[in-house]
């Protein structure tokens, strides 16, 4: 009976060559993956651009080489004016960076940093997004930016984190996009972030997704950072609310009542989940916000209301039905009451602003 034996075969001429070719393509494509496009829309907020290039920065100091590059694009590689006045050199126009992609099988993470503003549709610039889509870039919404995402069909049936301000119109234009009031999401490739000190977290979960904990730890070291929030963690705390409230019972009622602006619930339905009783959260509102449940739903429906008023062109009458109104004559009521002016009187006023600018 024969008895198996096992060869050891020495590595040939041509197993080398596809190991060297694996690990160039493991470099490629970390190359890759370490540049990013910015891409900055009029009215782009600075801090949410300058939050996220410092992220880089100090990765690069942190592992001690150049892992990380970025380059500034814009719709016809001109300057681009930020919220504040300041303006960005653009070293890159769209047109020439669409057709660097499409020479290369791999694109650059693709960054879309806006504002509070609301941007306008730009074909060409959704074009490029769905080009670094299907060539599986990593993909980032900043601000405004993730309404451009959502535009181009990239976010739908995705998670994203919308601004507050901008959330309302969000919804009524991108109803088919799972949009969330959190400072940050992922989901998949697809990142979002409200803006603000939310694009230092973004950037630092991807740095940390390239690199781990400790090299983000290092980072906020060198930035005097103090890393509070996670994905999917709340963008604001309620209004008037102390530094540090955090009571879960609570925050699991407000969740529910910005869940349900167009369909009210009652406090008793919105208190049942939490273990509490209603007397015990309305002891608790009245504590840390200063007013009873009942009350702080109708400030945020009302809230709903007036960023309506200010962006969408829905009809008033509309408008008091999606805050869950029954009748026009209370929402103007009530509404005159917060803000001081009929909704006609809101909308007027917006419109007049938009103009001055223009």
């Amino acid at each position: 009976m024969k008895t198996g034996h096992s060869v050891l075969q020495r590595p040939t001429a041509l197993d080398a060559a596809r190991r060297q070719s694996n690990e160039a393509r493991k470099q490629d494509e970390e190359t890759i993956s370490g540049r990013f496009n910015f891409y900055l829309l009029p009215a782009f907020s600075l801090q949410a651009f300058s939050s996220a290039i410092e992220v880089l920065t100090l990765a690069n100091e942190v592992i001690a080489r150049n892992r990380y590059s970025w380059q500034v694009l814009s719709s016809d590689g001109q300057p681009v004016v930020s919220s504040c006045g300041i303006t960005i050199g653009s070293a890159v126009g769209l047109p020439s960076e669409r057709d660097r992609n499409l020479r290369s099988n791999h694109a650059p993470v693709a960054v879309v940093c806006g504002g509070r503003s609301l941007p306008r549709h730009d074909r060409r610039l959704d074009a490029w997004l769905r080009e670094c889509r299907n060539r599986r870039a990593r993909l980032i919404g900043i601000g405004g930016g993730t309404l451009v995402l959502a535009r181009a069909g990239i976010a739908e049936g995705r998670r994203c984190a919308v601004h507050w301000e901008q959330f309302p119109l969000f919804l009524e234009k991108f109803p088919s996009v799972i949009a969330t009031q959190a400072a940050s999401e992922r989901d998949g490739e697809l990142y979002s972030c409200s803006g603000g000190d939310a694009s230092f977290e973004t950037f630092l979960d991807l740095v940390g997704r390239d690199h781990g904990a400790a090299v983000v730890n290092r980072i906020c070291e060198k930035a005097v950072a103090c890393r509070v929030r996670s994905v999917g963690d709340r963008q604001r705390l309620p209004p008037n609310s102390r530094v540090r409230f955090n009571h879960k019972g609570v925050l699991e009622v407000i969740d529910q009542m910005e869940a349900h602006i167009g369909d009210p619930k009652s406090i008793v339905e919105l208190v049942a989940a939490t273990g509490l009783t209603r007397r015990q959260i309305e002891r608790i509102f009245k504590r840390e916000l200063g007013r009873t449940p009942s009350c702080y739903y109708m400030e945020l429906r009302l809230e709903r209301a007036h960023l309506l008023l200010r962006s969408s062109s829905l009809p008033v009458t509309e408008i008091a039905m999606a805050c869950g109104f029954v009748s026009a004559s209370h929402f103007s009521k009530v509404y005159r009451n917060m803000y001081g002016c009929a909704p006609h009187q809101t909308r007027l006023s917006s419109r007049e602003m938009v103009q001055d600018r223009s």
